[in-house]
């Protein structure tokens, strides 16, 4: 099982982009364009349109933190939120990106018991 990135993303054709891209690279990768769907809450990470005009990102970032999951903001312009990550971007950036998030939240280490993984390595061999 590959590391479970969840995206909150309006523009459903950059969302199936990044999906894509995104399990090409062996993520597990879920869109979600509301928060009912339950499936997002056992995400290793989330990346959440700041501008999303379903999900509103604020909503999103309260869940998040409720739930202690990493959020990085996406938008096409520059947020006061951090971490986030200007459109247009390379699928690399992202990588690197959420590598910070999850070993800088320590997400990895602490999650083996649900992954069914004994660890960091683990988890993260199969995607850099």
């Amino acid at each position: 099982m590959g590391l479970k990135v969840v995206i909150f993303e309006d523009d459903k054709d950059f969302a199936d982009f990044i999906k894509d891209l995104m399990e090409r690279s062996h993520f597990d990768v879920i869109n979600c364009y509301n928060l009912k769907n339950s499936n997002w809450k056992d995400a290793d990470i989330v990346l959440g349109d700041f501008r999303n005009k379903i999900v509103p990102f604020k909503t999103l970032q309260i869940e998040c933190e409720s739930l202690d999951i990493p959020l990085i903001a996406i938008s096409g312009s520059d947020t006061d939120y951090s971490p986030q990550l200007l459109k247009p971007f390379q699928l690399e950036d992202l990588q690197s990106l959420i590598l910070n998030e999850l070993m800088r939240k320590n997400k990895l280490a602490t999650n083996s018991k649900r992954s069914g993984t004994t660890g960091f390595f683990a988890r993260i061999k199969n995607f850099f």
